[in-house]
């Protein structure tokens, strides 16, 4: 039997070798298909390359583009040991004379010691508000900000320890601790968690035994501020509530907070020590944080100019083609068209409503190799001379006439421009008002619940018991919950009725009262929706969300344009004048090209397909190989058995020649 591979016996055929010979020409398809997925999968890690040093670039643009950079003064303190400040760019440069009379203080009271901190006190409800205290009329006022909070004290958590833990875990605005005296026991502590007079404690118990402010069971944890010793006041206070004091230029000024702000526009002072003597403020323009700015900015602008050198550059060092190494992305259209895109807008002129309109003005210019530069002697003195200014030429910025119209931001398609306003709709708020007067006699667990839907929320809402004296002291009463659930839902009374008015503008905020055994609102209150705002921006109508108005015409030249509208007037508004920077162009346009349905997205899901399709032909073509190679190897078996059946033939032939050649 003939051979099908290796070397036959008979003929000296190496099927194998020539088999693979002929194969080796067969498959250069397949490799030339090979090589074209090798060379595309190459440009989609060139093309990944590409989107990380944009995503980069653009994150440093993002932090360039909101104007935090640009907004940069220095607020120093002449004695960092009484105050320090910083300042948010807003402040007035100037210098003030600041003394620190006092410093707040939170709130500290102490029980008297117990000898077993684990062995019961009492049961029943312990009540803690915050509010302040006036000395003088002997009145303790609630902070309407600071909801009052009641745990419920059992057998299970009635010891010292337990009720401490119970009230740290209830987050009622003061921390609980035990200290030992080391001489008669333990004694609870409480400390408010916020300093100031208006977070004075005040501790209301319901006593299982009947009697509230004895010392006796749990009401000796009572502390009404107003109360005599032993008598509802028993616990001791260890540190009064303080406000703090400071004098700003001649005039008095207190916190309830060391952290102090509004007091000087733009400025925060946290204060360490008192002083004597005025100690001098300076806020100053930070000009070394500007040029930090610009620098940072041509430094990503550089970062990405270099990888896309690299993977586009053209090896001169050889003219040896097998031996270059150019740039994968040599010659490729989109990466040219993307480096091409941002040169261009980074040489052209903007209109920055200031005294620059380009880069080179500043000291910024491209170089030979494409990259940019800065002359430190230039950018210096623009600094000192237009320090306003530079950020006009990098951040978006707005101006209105009407002061009710502020700038709210850009999209990717805003241009520079002057954009007439014009409003058909200013933006409510939602409101329900009730359509009957109160129910003013609140009942525990008869009529104090409250179940509400705000915005897409429910909230569930429970009414401290008492008998109102008046609506507005109800309204009051229920605003505290609403500040302590975390909602601006703001609580009034029109006409006898209450009326709840949503915390912000628009159509977005719903107010339902869908449940609860409180009759606060009557048996159909009347709901108002509230309005978004509408008119048209450059001529083109707008989209209104709230009080935001947003330019969203395709194709207009204010398209993105997102503004403030404050106030209810209607009708033309005048004018809106808007700059778009370097900073804030680059980062809309990087964006763009870098969101899943950009420029580099699209180019690597094509590619993708290509890769798809290759393989496709790859596995096609390999089936049709090894159908190929089956032939020849059948063919060659084929040859080689008719070449051993001739051989054989010759040796039979030969020999009987042979043999009539020796028989004659």
């Amino acid at each position: 039997m003939a051979s099908t591979s290796g070397i036959s016996a008979s003929t000296n055929f190496d099927i194998d070798a020539i088999v693979s010979s002929l194969m080796t020409v067969e498959q250069r398809p397949a490799v030339l298909l090979s090589e074209q997925k090798t060379s595309y999968q190459s440009k989609i890690s060139a093309y990944s390359t590409l989107q990380s040093s944009l995503s980069t670039f653009q994150t440093a643009l993002a932090n360039l583009a909101s104007g935090s950079k640009f907004k940069v003064q220095a607020a120093t303190s002449g004695n960092s040991d009484i105050f320090t400040a910083t300042s948010n760019g807003n402040a007035t440069v100037s210098n003030y004379a600041i003394k620190v009379g006092q410093l707040a203080q939170s709130h500290k009271i102490a029980t008297s010691s117990f000898a077993d901190t684990k062995a019961a006190v009492g049961t029943g409800a312990m009540t803690i508000t915050l509010g302040n205290y006036d000395a003088v009329s002997n009145t303790f006022t609630a902070n309407p900000e600071k909801a009052a909070k009641s745990i419920t004290i059992t057998a299970a958590n009635n010891s010292l320890a337990g009720i401490r833990d119970a009230i740290n875990a209830g987050d009622m605005g003061v921390t609980a601790s035990i200290v030992n005296d080391g001489v008669n026991g333990g004694k609870l502590v409480l400390t408010s968690k916020e300093s100031g007079a208006v977070n004075s404690i005040r501790v209301s118990v319901a006593d299982a035994d009947g009697d509230n402010t004895d010392m006796s069971g749990l009401s000796s944890l009572a502390y009404d501020p107003t109360a005599g010793a032993g008598a509802g006041k028993n616990l001791t206070e260890l540190q009064a509530a303080k406000n703090a004091q400071i004098n700003v230029d001649g005039i008095d000024v207190e916190s309830a907070s060391n952290v102090v702000t509004g007091v000087l526009e733009g400025i925060t002072l946290n204060l360490f020590k008192t002083s004597a003597d005025s100690v001098s403020l300076d806020v100053t323009k930070d000009t070394d944080k500007i040029t930090e700015a610009v620098n940072a900015f041509v430094k990503a602008f550089n970062d990405f100019n270099t990888t896309v050198r690299n993977l586009t550059k053209f090896d001169e060092s050889t003219t040896d083609v097998t031996k270059k190494k150019s740039g994968v992305l040599l010659g490729d259209a989109t990466a040219r068209s993307i480096s091409t895109q941002i040169r261009g807008m980074l040489a052209q002129t903007v209109s920055s409503g200031g005294e620059f309109t380009s880069l080179s003005q500043i000291g910024v210019t491209f170089q030979r190799d494409g990259s940019l530069a800065v002359d430190s002697t230039k950018l210096k003195n623009a600094v000192e001379t237009n320090f306003d200014d530079i950020a006009k030429l990098f951040i978006a910025t707005g101006a209105s006439g009407d002061t009710d119209i502020s700038f709210a931001g850009t999209g990717s398609k805003t241009q520079s421009g002057s954009y007439a306003v014009n409003i058909t709709q200013a933006a409510t708020k939602a409101t329900l008002t009730g359509n009957a007067g109160p129910d003013l006699n609140i009942v525990a667990g008869v009529n104090d619940t409250l179940d509400m839907k705000i915005g897409d929320r429910t909230y569930n809402l429970t009414i401290p018991a008492g008998n109102y004296a008046s609506a507005e002291a109800l309204a009051a009463s229920l605003q505290s919950q609403f500040v302590g659930a975390g909602l601006g839902t703001e609580v009034s009374v029109e006409g006898g009725m209450l009326k709840l008015t949503a915390a912000s503008y628009g159509s977005d905020n719903l107010l339902e009262v869908t449940g609860g055994t409180s009759s606060l609102f009557g048996n159909s209150p009347l709901y108002q929706a509230g309005l978004d705002v509408a008119g048209t921006i450059n001529g083109a109508a707008a989209t209104g969300r709230g009080q935001i108005l947003t330019a969203a015409e395709p194709g207009n030249a204010a398209q993105g344009l997102m503004l403030l509208v404050q106030g209810n007037v209607t009708g033309d508004r005048g004018l809106v004048n808007v700059s778009v920077g370097y900073a804030s162009q680059l980062n809309n346009l990087i964006k763009e090209m870098v969101s899943d349905t950009g420029i580099l997205a699209a180019k690597t899901e094509g590619i993708n397909d290509s890769i798809k399709r290759l393989t496709k032909q790859e596995e096609n073509l390999q089936v049709r190989l090894t159908a190929i190679e089956a032939r020849y190897r059948s063919q060659f078996v084929a040859l080689d058995a008719l070449m051993t059946q001739m051989q054989n033939t010759q040796s039979y032939l030969t020999q009987q020649l042979a043999a009539i050649s020796a028989n004659n």
